[in-house]
């Protein structure tokens, strides 16, 4: 868990899974989203399906996710360590098995950390600073509440300089709304 406190005191701990334990998990996971026994997690996980683009060929991962209205959030922890998400960038189409139900969507890419920590923000003051925690696998210090300003720093030196936004092709996004993916 690698965990950052800006000069403020505010601190902000990932609770991101190993990148190790991720690599011999995920086979297992995306095994069990396909099945009849999806229900056990696609309520949190999802599978996304998407087409690299130096290499044009197309990978499957499982990802978190929250349901924000019409969006799909996915938050990239540790992004510098990972290259998937930079395949999202320019509303790059994917293909996620929701639910057990594909379904075709449209991804962007929120790298801007002032941005993110808006959002991270509004899903606070949304879900509670406790459930926002838990759905964003990630320790929040919210007394006293974080600015901006705080969020954003500890964002970016958590390395959270990307976070994709998807939403279904066949259904509204809210005017004006930034979202997480």
């Amino acid at each position: 868990m690698s965990s950052l406190v800006v000069p403020d005191g505010v601190v902000i701990a990932s609770r991101a899974p190993d990148l190790r334990m991720m690599r011999f998990f995920n086979p297992v996971i995306s095994a069990l989203l396909r099945s009849a026994f999806h229900g056990l997690v696609s309520g949190r996980i999802l599978l996304l399906t998407y087409t690299g683009r130096k290499s044009g060929r197309r990978y499957t991962l499982p990802v978190g996710y929250i349901r924000d209205g019409d969006a799909l959030l996915v938050v990239c922890q540790h992004s510098e360590l990972k290259q998937w998400w930079r395949n999202l960038r320019h509303d790059a189409p994917v293909t996620l098995l929701l639910r057990g139900q594909p379904v075709s969507a449209r991804a962007d890419v929120v790298e801007n950390p002032t941005a993110v920590a808006v959002e991270v923000q509004r899903l606070i003051a949304r879900l509670g600073a406790s459930e926002a925690s838990r759905q964003l696998y990630m320790d929040l210090d919210v007394v006293p509440p974080p600015t901006q300003e705080q969020l954003a720093q500890a964002l970016h030196g958590a390395s959270w300089s990307a976070s994709p936004r998807a939403r279904p092709s066949n259904g509204a996004q809210r005017e004006g709304a930034t979202r997480l993916f």
